[in-house]
């Protein structure tokens, strides 16, 4: 008698769980022992102690590794692990399926634990790069560490959930707008990212962690517009903020503002905006699964996702920029088209557009697409569809020329600031095409860099690599996404900064990507209900198990590590540097002219002028040394905040250069006589 296939293969799940559980220790431990990679999850101090609790030893003070993590013990708790949660979880799913424990058992463990291989092919990866001597193999492995470790925790944890809790195909119901239980759902998530994410924010502005430039410097927007003073920040050189970007949705929030004139009610604005989207995927999904479930998974997984939380708060501490608020409109602006509603889609795009002119980028191929898709329509051409197709690719491409030829120089009198971001390729737009066109290997470096490697697994993983089942949706991101790859920040012989998506530039890029997945969850519900389970459970765990390695929020490793600057508890606690600066407050009169440093800027913003007191050249610095008549001036210096030059009165220049004209007003300082500020104030003219 023939063996079934059960009991044919009956040692494969077993060894694929024991292959699993030995790679994963592998790649552990070589996370474990190396500075550059454990970094990337821990702070020193929690590095120093896990290490030690796994026979390892790291120096909490300089991070040294005095000697690895010790594979035997790191193997044996990761074997502990696994063989608790295979019973536990074998046990639910078998109580749920009515298949039996062992049953269950053996079917997570051959497509569970097959997801712990995948460590074990990035170790051999980077033993490759290391003995081929290759640096681009190596950079890769060092980029994708923490991607690596989420996909294969996600792929582990959805193959168990997948069958414990199996997700239907398509309704028998013909409606395409969700059912009241689940808008009912997901709006209590959207009400808990916006609770939870402008808690964070308004910690940090409590706490002075908010920078004023690309940050707070909108708020101090509407308060010079509306306050007589023109739309600018004095930041700029005191130029129209149209010079930097041609950039007015902040504006939309005025009659919000002119209640509460607050920089918490940007925070809170954003935070709210950003959620809502995920409405907008709630009825895109469902159009496309007619799947409630399927629908919310991936509604949720967006709010869950770590690209849409460094759009809320950046690598760099900003909490607020305009640029967030054109998510949701190019959300709803999508939705609003693929229910019909053309005109609405339109008007959403144009406000859009009001967000930051990058938005063109992804606006001129969307209605290109839109067009393409209306002239090859069911029963013959959409006349109507095309026609508005094209006009917003024309409009799209249109306002970009606009803005980069003629908006920006007439305002500011010179090229585009960000164009010094493309680094070796140029400092202007003639430059960079020129560039292009005649290096164009230069280009395609950077294109097939480890970096944009990274980037793209950044984007996707997140999204549950949804999108690339429809190529021709996500398509529409590929000229944003190319130019996102060429951008760097970098100064001298310093490394670029990562910027995708850390920072905000992968704002237009996001809602394609979730419009494709939704395209993506439909095409896996017409195979069959299985692959649109998967699908749905694998998009949610992705979602999850990224935000553990990168999310600043209550969902990533950092916001409970006590020595990683995101640490919840440290945030949500009043520092004590915050106490002190209401002292300092309270010596500044709002009819002031105040010089002050950029952390403590935001406070300064509804005075007469808020200049910045830094490094960097400014037209108001000749306020220094040439007051206006009339004027009262104070400086304000936070000696402790992250980037300060000033470390005491010495290193104050304007009592060196010109002491006859400032008098020091107040040293703040603490109980132990730490200094924390230096106001000095102009003496009056004799």
């Amino acid at each position: 008698m023939p063996a079934t296939p059960s009991r044919r293969y009956l040692p494969l799940p077993w060894l694929v769980l024991v292959v699993g559980v030995a790679l994963q220790a592998m790649f552990l431990q070589t996370v474990l022992s190396d500075r550059v990679l454990a970094s990337q999850w821990f702070s020193t101090a929690t590095w120093s102690e896990l290490s030690g609790a796994l026979g390892g030893m790291v120096d909490a003070e300089s991070g040294e590794v005095r000697r690895e993590v010790r594979y035997p013990s790191v193997a044996g708790f990761l074997a502990v692990v696994s063989l608790v949660l295979l019973v536990s979880g074998s046990v639910v799913a078998g109580h749920r399926t009515g298949r039996g424990v062992g049953v269950e058992a053996s079917s997570w463990a051959l497509r569970g634990w097959g997801w712990w291989l995948l460590p074990g092919a990035w170790e051999l990866v980077r033993v490759a790069g290391v003995l081929a001597g290759s640096a681009w193999l190596e950079e890769l492995a060092i980029r994708t560490v923490s991607l690596v470790g989420a996909m294969s925790l996600a792929g582990w944890l959805s193959a168990w959930l997948t069958t414990a809790w199996p997700v239907g195909g398509r309704s028998l119901e013909s409606t395409v707008s969700p059912g009241r239980r689940t808008w009912a759902m997901a709006l209590a998530a959207v009400a808990v990212y916006t609770v939870s994410a402008t808690a964070i924010n308004w910690a940090r502005y409590n706490n002075l962690l908010i920078p004023h430039g690309d940050s707070a410097m909108y708020e101090e927007h509407l308060w010079n517009t509306w306050h007589g003073k023109g739309f600018r920040s004095y930041l700029d050189d005191g130029r129209l903020f149209l010079g930097e970007h041609p950039q007015v949705a902040h504006l939309f929030l005025s009659p919000l503002y002119w209640i509460w004139p607050s920089h918490r009610l940007l925070e809170l604005c954003e935070s709210a905006g950003l959620a809502a989207g995920a409405l907008a995927i709630l009825r895109l999904t469902k159009r496309e699964t007619r799947s409630d479930v399927l629908a919310l998974f991936l509604a949720v997984s967006y709010l869950l996702a770590f690209p849409l939380h460094f759009l809320d708060i950046a690598i760099d501490g900003k909490t607020f920029r305009p640029i967030s608020l054109g998510v949701p409109l190019l959300l709803w602006g999508i939705e609003r088209w693929e229910s019909g509603r053309v005109k609405t889609a339109a008007l959403l795009l144009l406000l859009a557009l009001a967000a930051k002119e990058d938005f063109c980028l992804v606006i001129a191929p969307l209605g290109a697409w839109w067009a393409w898709r209306a002239s090859r329509a069911a029963g013959g051409p959409d006349r109507l569809r095309r026609a508005w197709g094209i006009g917003i690719a024309a409009g799209g491409i249109g306002w970009l020329l606009l803005v980069l030829v003629v908006v920006i120089p007439a305002f500011r009198g010179d090229v585009p600031h960000y164009a010094q971001y493309f680094g070796e390729l140029g400092g202007t737009p003639a430059a960079i095409l020129s560039t292009s066109i005649q290096r164009p290997g230069l280009v395609l470096a950077k294109w097939f860099s480890p970096r944009t490697a990274f980037y793209a697994l950044a984007l996707l993983l997140p999204v549950g690599m949804l999108p690339l089942a429809r190529a021709g949706r996500m398509a529409v991101g590929v000229p944003v996404f190319a130019m996102l790859c060429l951008l760097e920040f970098s100064t001298g012989d310093s490394p670029g900064q990562p910027v995708v998506p850390f920072h905000h530039f992968h704002a237009p890029l996001l809602p394609i990507l979730y419009w494709a997945a939704s395209g993506g969850l439909g095409r896996l519900v017409d195979r069959n209900p299985a692959s649109a389970s998967r699908g749905g459970w694998f998009v949610m765990s992705s979602a999850a198990a990224c935000g553990l390695f990168f999310s600043a929020g209550p969902l990533g490793l950092a916001f409970w590590d006590s020595g990683s600057d995101h640490h919840g508890a440290t945030l949500l606690k009043t520092s004590r540097r915050a106490e002190l600066f209401a002292e300092v407050e309270s010596l500044v009169p709002v009819t002031a002219r105040v010089f002050s440093t950029d952390f403590v800027h935001p406070r300064f913003t509804h005075h007469a002028r808020s200049y910045d007191y830094s490094k960097y050249d400014r037209h108001s610095d000749v306020e220094l040394t040439e007051p206006v008549a009339g004027q009262d001036y104070y400086i304000v210096i936070d000696v402790q905040h992250p980037y300060s030059t000033v470390q005491s009165v010495e290193d104050v220049i304007e009592l060196k250069q010109d002491a006859g004209s400032w008098e020091i007003l107040r040293l703040v300082t603490d109980d132990s006589g730490t200094l924390y500020y230096i106001v000095l104030h102009r003496r009056p003219a004799s």
